[in-house]
């Protein structure tokens, strides 16, 4: 009885709907459609479900877009870095080629300069083979940034080791050759007057005396008044008379070197005044003990004369 009664009941629930009536025209049948609140409750949960699910797939799409849009900058700022990493590997490998040429002139001019070679003595305390190693462009590429940067510092510290003791090289070869230069500068290595050597170097009978002396220096014979040089850079260390020498004058050119010239008929330079290779000193002569206008010139190292020929 009671399971009677409740199937009754169920088959006289009523389902609910909406009703939608179109008016199309004032002659027109009026159209009527119903709807069920359930299945309108059903269409509503897709469309929102539908809708839910298309906005986190646009927010995907737009985030992967970002990703990709970011992987392409990398992309390019990688290959950008890996050009200038091979290009600095290039330069690296330029400036290994320029030092092993300043290494090579280095030992060339030491070899000159007969001071032995650079790496004689230790120069620095650093450890470490002093060879540079090569850089392969080939294997770059393959290489990771961190395998690439540590072969870089590597070659720049190898390149500022051997640069370092080029530096120590260089300013010992330059010392050395400055001290040359200072040398050659003060050596009498040209003609203090042209002339005909009268007489030369050495023991000989005195036109003077007519006894047998040695002449410390050479006799050049030109006429009363033909220009004298300082054949060196140096500093007039004295001028004056003598009853031998006439008008003379000394000059000191450094390194225990030093020159006279006698029997000038004047003197153009003063005491202390400095003069330059080629300088006019004074003018030939026939002052003091001569037979003739000539120039008397001495050289003198460290006080002793020795032959000017050996110099001119």
């Amino acid at each position: 009885m009671l399971s009677k009664l409740r199937k009754k009941t169920v088959s006289t629930r009523k389902k609910e709907y909406f009703t939608i009536m179109i008016l199309p025209g004032p002659n027109s049948r009026v159209r009527k459609f119903s709807i069920s609140k359930t299945l309108l409750r059903n269409v509503g949960y897709s469309i929102l479900a539908a809708s839910l699910i298309s906005v986190f797939m646009v927010g995907d799409y737009f985030h992967m877009r970002s990703k990709v849009w970011e992987l392409n900058i990398l992309r390019v700022e990688t290959k950008k870095n890996r050009e200038q990493l091979q290009q600095f590997a290039t330069n690296l490998v330029d400036m290994k080629g320029e030092m092993a040429r300043l290494k090579e002139m280095d030992t060339k001019l030491r070899s000159l300069a007969k001071m032995g070679g650079r790496d004689g003595g230790q120069l620095l305390g650093r450890g470490g083979s002093n060879e540079l190693t090569p850089v392969n462009l080939d294997e770059l590429g393959r290489k990771t940034h961190q395998e690439v940067m540590e072969q870089m510092n590597q070659e720049l510290d190898n390149l500022k080791g051997e640069a370092a003791m080029q530096e120590v090289s260089m300013r010992k070869l330059a010392g050395y050759f400055e001290h040359r230069n200072s040398v050659l500068s003060a050596t009498p290595d040209i003609w203090p007057v042209r002339g005909f050597v009268t007489s030369d170097f050495g023991y000989r009978n005195s036109p003077i005396y007519g006894t047998r002396q040695f002449h410390e220096g050479l006799d050049i014979a030109n006429r009363v008044g033909t220009r004298i040089v300082a054949p060196a850079n140096g500093t007039v260390a004295e001028t004056g008379y003598q009853a031998g020498y006439g008008r003379y004058i000394l000059i000191q050119h450094g390194y225990g070197m030093a020159t006279l010239y006698g029997h000038l008929s004047r003197v153009d330079v003063k005491n202390g005044q400095r003069v330059q290779k080629g300088d006019c000193i004074g003018a030939v002569g026939n002052s003091g003990s001569s037979t003739g206008s000539h120039l008397h010139y001495e050289v003198r190292i460290n006080g002793v004369p020795t032959n000017p020929k050996k110099y001119l």
